[in-house]
């Protein structure tokens, strides 16, 4: 592109503060929502302020990447800062939790495109040398982004208001929007395309289908309506098959997954994406309830992602353009199968300092996974293709996460009801009182009523509920595993070697 090094440092920087705040309030709103649903009620509809974000970022993320291809990086990256803003100025000012839960859908629609495009825009500016190592940078993001979310949330809420964790993400916004729009300039032949209004509306369609079965069915028993969204999506996604291979031009080239490295590379990350959210989601709750630490603890055994991924990003951008993709990614899913092993014995006996190494090493895996994918998808399609490609990357992480999430939790509710109300028998002993203090798992996540527990019956409890997260560091050790199959199918070579040799201009 001709950029100078000044413009490409104030370029990537607006794409970082992007995907920074992105990826920041798929956790920032965690530690405000007790706050909120005490304002504004409807605590049945407490899944659904996550949800909803997760489900409009996953499914527009594909289409977003084509636009970006058809019309350019930049109109597309502005055009999701503006919706994430609207988003987070309208989530501000609910009145309702219907409400919120609408506002954070299009907070969603706007991350949908800022994910991907800020990740395919460095991939644009920069040659495979430097690209390797920035794209490490925007691994780091998500990791810190998972471990400041929390914290920050809380810390927000306590000092000004709840409102405030939303309305926070407007000047940064507008600085990282007004930055791009300043320093990317782009040159390409903008072609006439037919838009695939039938496919865009069959893969969103099928998708918050299947996604909102599996989300379901982690919450309740099965229905016949989450049976009926789950064969209906599956169905919507069939037809989105048989509609992109006729479209005059898919929104989903369905030819980009004969490329083994697309094809590799996507199938990677449902298994990472079911890793990194994984310990998210599960690893705090443990640290919390079983073995009796505090917020503060279960958010620095996550932070423990932080120390790895980065690392695991910085030292794998540099190995992979001296051995190759597929050595480094070996080596970072040898490391996160080895570190969701490591989470499958853990129990109420476990040490802070043994769950702070097993994630750490997952961490690592993570960093020199993510960045491998990423450079080597970015690699092996012209620029012409590279929003598509980059995004399927996003996509099916964010899928692989919201699947191993939904699976663990359905394992962790069918685990949890007997055998915690058999520990909560053996532990109140007859006494009443404390059978009812005990009844609710919750108690063990609130230090407050948790400090009205005798320590011989936390034991009790605590231990029901460690044993019930145990299917849940199975589920994980299973993506972990898958992780380290698919690496083994990546083709050899170096990143060279690997490089499309289509054009490759915008």
């Amino acid at each position: 592109m001709g950029l100078s090094r000044r413009r490409k440092a104030l370029i990537t920087f607006a794409t970082l503060i992007g995907t920074f705040l992105a990826a920041l309030d798929a956790t920032v709103v965690g530690t405000a929502m007790p706050t909120v649903i005490g304002e504004l009620g409807g605590l049945e509809l407490y899944p659904w302020a996550f949800a909803s974000y997760l489900l409009a970022a996953t499914v527009t993320g594909p289409v977003f990447g084509k636009l970006s291809d058809t019309y350019g990086r930049k109109p597309v990256y502005l055009a999701g800062i503006f919706l994430f803003l609207l988003g987070s100025v309208l989530a501000g000012t609910s009145q309702s939790m219907a409400a919120l839960i609408f506002f954070r859908t299009i907070q969603g629609l706007g991350a949908g495109a800022v994910q991907p495009v800020a990740i395919t825009i460095v991939g644009d500016i920069f040659e495979l040398e430097t690209r390797a190592r920035i794209q490490g940078l925007f691994g780091a993001v998500w990791g810190i982004s998972a471990v400041i979310g929390p914290a920050a949330g809380g810390f927000i809420t306590d000092l000004v208001s709840w409102r405030w964790v939303f309305y926070v993400n407007v000047p940064f916004g507008i600085i990282a929007a007004v930055l791009l729009a300043a320093t990317l300039t782009e040159s390409f032949e903008r072609r006439e395309r037919n838009a695939d209004y039938l496919g865009t509306a069959l893969l969103t369609g099928g998708l918050v289908g299947v996604l909102l079965a599996l989300l379901g069915g982690g919450a309740m028993e099965l229905s016949v309506a989450t049976l009926a969204l789950f064969f209906g999506g599956m169905a919507m996604l069939a037809l989105f098959v048989l509609v992109e291979r006729r479209a005059a031009d898919p929104v989903v080239p369905l030819d980009l997954f004969s490329e083994r490295i697309i094809a590799v590379s996507a199938v990677g990350n449902l298994a990472m994406g079911g890793v990194l959210l994984g310990v998210s989601v599960y690893v705090p709750l443990f640290v919390q309830g079983a073995l009796g630490g505090t917020a503060l603890t279960a958010g620095a055994a996550v932070a423990s992602l932080s120390i790895g991924w980065p690392v695991g990003s910085f030292v794998g951008g540099r190995l992979l353009l001296l051995t190759g993709y597929r050595t480094t990614l070996l080596l970072g899913s040898a490391l996160i199968a080895l570190g969701s092993a490591l989470c499958v014995p853990m129990g109420s006996e476990t040490s802070l300092s043994y769950v702070v190494l097993a994630v750490v090493v997952i961490g690592l895996g993570l960093g020199f996974s993510s960045t491998s994918y990423l450079v080597s998808v970015q690699n092996a399609v012209p620029w012409s293709r590279r929003g598509v490609a980059t995004s399927s990357v996003v996509f099916f992480r964010t899928v692989g996460g919201l699947i191993g999430v939904a699976v663990m939790g359905a394992l962790l509710n069918a685990s949890l009801g007997e055998r915690y109300r058999a520990a909560v028998d053996r532990a109140a002993g007859g006494d009443a009182d404390l059978g009812r203090l005990l009844s609710d798992p919750n108690a063990l996540l609130q230090p407050a009523v948790r400090s009205r527990i005798p320590e011989v019956a936390y034991s009790e409890v605590a231990g029901a509920l460690a044993a019930s997260l145990s299917p849940a560091f199975w589920v994980l050790l299973f993506f972990g595993l898958a992780s380290l199959a698919v690496a083994t199918l990546f083709p050899r070579g170096t990143a060279k070697d690997l490089v499309s040799r289509g054009e490759d201009s915008g």
